[in-house]
């Protein structure tokens, strides 16, 4: 087990690297934070997107996050954000060490333990940031354990359960999970049993956690909506894996292959394991970032069955378990995790901001008031701050309608109708990335002209509109 903890070092030096420079990767913290100020000074959660968006005003707005987003806003304007990024780090850690030690608890080996502990770790690598589905990993692996104790401490899990809810609505996964575990458990022992009463009663209080958030039924309403959204074809993280991303290929893949090869539990908990098996895997198929839930479920049942074929009393457990082997695995670990902090540290693309924070501020320090157009629409988060700039659709995208995501599409992919919906919507101000389609098409067409160049992205701006001099 020793070396597992080695295991978790490396990576948690990565997470903690990735999370100390966050701030500069990604723009969803602009909106964030704004909606933490919000919430901090009205004292109040918002229902309905306000003037900050000039498509879809009033629109019916379901912040999930917003728990997370206070921290955000009570640590990144005071620099105190590095607080934020250590316990999102440490959310990680603890996701990948509990995991670690399931494996341990249902008798894994000490290579098999090591083995999976790796697997998950990459399988988390692609969806880690200081963002509120981290913390959400760390409760799964803690419910999880609780499941597997089966102790009346497992009535634990509907208070995790809420503070799941209240800080991401990832937390449905929750309900599903147990309802399957209870089934599994039905299953098993063929009557009514002590444990099955006490899954039954798991299985409701589950159920009502996640109506215990200030959305009420609002919150599973809208994670149901979400899965069919219009949303999901422009998001990365909700495209299907597939073998040219790394967290896939390298972590979750190898660890479904395992489990379908080996059976995923002991006889004694095949329904169980089995069903939580089939469930989570079927989920990570549909989406990149169900990847690191799915792994953190299923790994230690992999490890309990895969033990079965490469047994504790095994030439490589053995030699694993020797004090000189513990010494410098442990050893190689520190040594790693402390080269990957440096090497990430001096990394461009991690060390330095790439967001285009002072070009939207050249533009609202120009006279008037702008309504802007972001190619990456995660990068309009920053106008929100913004008094005199109004944006086309920004990084909370869930409140936007489908026919102002369409819209938004047919701008970004430049199909013949990109012109007519920036004259429909009056945009005067537009956020390219340099090089990329649509800045072309705007370096070519007569009434734009280029307001601010970066090597990265570029403003536009129609004709007849006053901007100062860049």
């Amino acid at each position: 087990m020793r070396i597992a903890w080695g295991v978790v070092a490396i990576f948690g030096a990565r997470f903690a690297a990735v999370a100390w420079h966050y701030p500069g990767q990604d723009a969803d913290l602009s909106w964030q934070q704004w909606l933490g100020e919000r919430v901090l000074t009205l004292h109040a959660i918002p229902s309905h997107l306000g003037l900050e968006t000039f498509t879809a005003s009033g629109a019916r707005w379901i912040p999930q996050e917003w728990l997370f987003s206070t921290a955000v806003a009570a640590t990144l304007p005071t620099g105190h954000f590095y607080l934020l990024a250590i316990a999102a780090a440490l959310a990680g850690i603890c996701a990948l060490a509990v995991a670690a030690w399931r494996a341990h608890r249902r008798g894994a080996s000490t290579f098999v333990t090591t083995l999976t502990t790796a697997l998950v770790g990459f399988a988390m690598m692609q969806s880690f940031g200081v963002r509120a589905q981290i913390f959400g990993w760390a409760l799964l692996a803690i419910i999880m354990l609780l499941l597997d104790m089966e102790s009346p401490l497992v009535f634990l899990v509907i208070p995790l359960t809420v503070v799941w809810a209240n800080v991401h609505a990832s937390a449905l996964i929750v309900p599903a999970l147990v309802a399957l575990w209870t089934l599994g458990t039905v299953i098993e022992d063929r009557a009514w049993t002590v444990r099955v009463e006490r899954n039954v009663l798991l299985t409701f209080g589950t159920v009502l956690a996640v109506f215990l958030t200030p959305f009420s039924w609002h919150l599973p309403a809208y994670a149901v909506q979400l899965q069919t959204s219009a949303i999901r074809s422009s998001i990365s993280e909700w495209q299907p894996p597939d073998l040219t991303i790394p967290a896939f290929f390298a972590g979750l893949l190898p660890l479904i292959a395992l489990g379908c090869y080996f059976g995923v539990a002991a006889p004694r908990e095949r329904w169980r394991d089995g069903m939580l098996f089939a469930i989570t895997v079927g989920l990570a198929f549909t989406a990149i970032r169900h990847m690191p839930l799915c792994a953190l479920v299923i790994a230690p049942m992999v490890a309990q069955r895969l033990s079965n074929a490469i047994p504790q009393h095994a030439r490589l457990n053995v030699v694993l378990s020797e004090r000189v082997s513990e010494v410098l695995v442990i050893g190689s670990s520190a040594i790693a995790a402390f080269a990957i902090v440096l090497t990430l540290n001096q990394v461009p693309a991690i060390a330095h901001s790439s967001l285009p924070e002072t070009a939207v501020s050249a533009l609202a320090a120009a006279p008037g008031v702008h309504r802007l157009y972001c190619e990456d629409f995660a990068w309009c988060s920053m106008a929100l701050p913004k008094k005199n700039l109004r944006v086309f659709l920004d990084g909370r995208c869930d409140p936007f309608p489908a026919g102002v995501w369409r819209a938004y599409l047919d701008v970004e992919k430049v199909t013949p109708r990109w012109a007519a919906v920036l004259d429909k919507y009056s945009v005067d101000a537009v956020l390219a990335k340099a090089g990329r389609p649509l800045a072309k098409v705007l370096t070519l067409r007569r009434g734009w002209r280029v307001f601010y160049r970066h090597a990265g992205y570029v403003i536009f701006v129609r004709d007849g509109v006053r901007t100062a001099q860049r």
